[in-house]
Order: structure tokens, then sequence, then C-alpha cells
């Protein structure tokens, strides 16, 4: 005679911590800005390129 015992554990997510919520949007927020940053400078050095080929 073998008994066996199934146990049912229901595991519910922990609640968002919002310290954690405000770092992970402030760091959204500089990678952001940073992206947003080097695509201006891009543009602007495009402006001041000068293609020798074309001469």
């Amino acid at each position: 005679m073998d008994s066996t015992t199934t146990v049912v554990v229901q595991v519910e997510p922990a609640p968002p911590n919002p310290e954690h919520i405000e770092d992970i949007s402030m760091l959204f927020g500089l990678f952001l800005v940073a992206a947003v940053v080097i695509a201006c400078a891009r543009g602007l050095l495009n402006l001041f390129r000068v293609d020798h080929a074309k001469d």
C-alpha cells in the first residue's frame, strides 16, 4: 500500500516596489537622453563633413 499525497502550492508575485520602479524609470530616461544626444551629435558632425570624392 503506497500512499501518496499531492500538495499544491500557489505563489503570487510580490507587489512592485515603488523604489525599483523609480530606479528603472530613471535608467530608461537616461538611456533615452543618451540616445538623443548621440543622434544630435552625429547629425551636427554630418553638417561639417566634407566628401572629397564628389570634388
